[in-house]
């Protein structure tokens, strides 16, 4: 019985970074259609610091749920990129307004890679939605690879929503996967409350 607990004893560890992390990038995208050029500086300087910050989020998430999660790996070289992106634009905010959309397309088409292979991961775990993970991954890497590949055809205006977009569809997926890994984490608490009663009634009865 000691085994069984044992075995369900973890569950999703803060999955609240994730839901921070959404929400902040679906802000910033709302920010960048409201205002695409007007005040891109500041765009940039925003989504330079979230992505820096949000690194040091993701690689503690990765240790945090390292046996919980196969796929922890990926969190973790997600967050080890954003901190090597971050510090680029941040570390050179004059060159940053020309290697912006290179670096940002690089790192959301990287960032869709891994949500696909996150929707396979949960649908390999039975999550009825996982579809939508899919979705917002593929369309995540499609606006980035519009990003990098036409960058010198596209209007500053243009550019500027094919990020957005990208970010757009990234936020939603990550609030979407932390609600599911929140799920995940309250059904392995069921789980582990009712082997606990089992035990106790067991042990009354001997």
């Amino acid at each position: 019985m000691s085994n069984a607990i044992s075995k369900v004893n973890h569950s999703v560890k803060n999955w609240w970074i994730l839901l921070i992390l959404g929400i902040l990038m679906v802000i910033g995208a709302i920010w960048m259609f409201k205002t695409p050029i007007a005040n891109f500086a500041g765009i940039i300087m925003f989504f330079s610091m979230l992505i820096f910050i949000s690194g040091f989020f993701s690689i503690f998430f990765a240790f945090s749920n390292k046996e919980d999660l196969d796929n922890w790996g990926i969190y973790l070289a997600g967050g080890i990129l954003d901190i090597i992106v971050g510090f680029i634009l941040l570390k050179h905010p004059a060159k940053a307004v020309l290697i912006f959309s290179v670096f940002i397309g690089l790192w959301l088409l990287f960032r869709g890679i891994s949500t696909i292979s996150t929707s396979f991961k949960l649908k390999k775990d039975g999550v009825d939605n996982w579809g939508w993970v899919l979705f917002m991954g593929i369309f995540t890497a499609l606006f980035a690879l519009m990003a990098i590949l036409y960058q010198p055809l596209l209007g500053g205006v243009y550019l500027s929503y094919m990020l957005a977009f990208g970010f757009l569809f990234l936020g939603i997926t990550f609030i979407f996967i932390s609600f599911q890994l929140k799920k995940v984490k309250g059904k392995v608490e069921d789980v582990r409350d009712n082997l606990e009663d089992v035990k106790d009634e067991i042990a009354t009865k001997l």
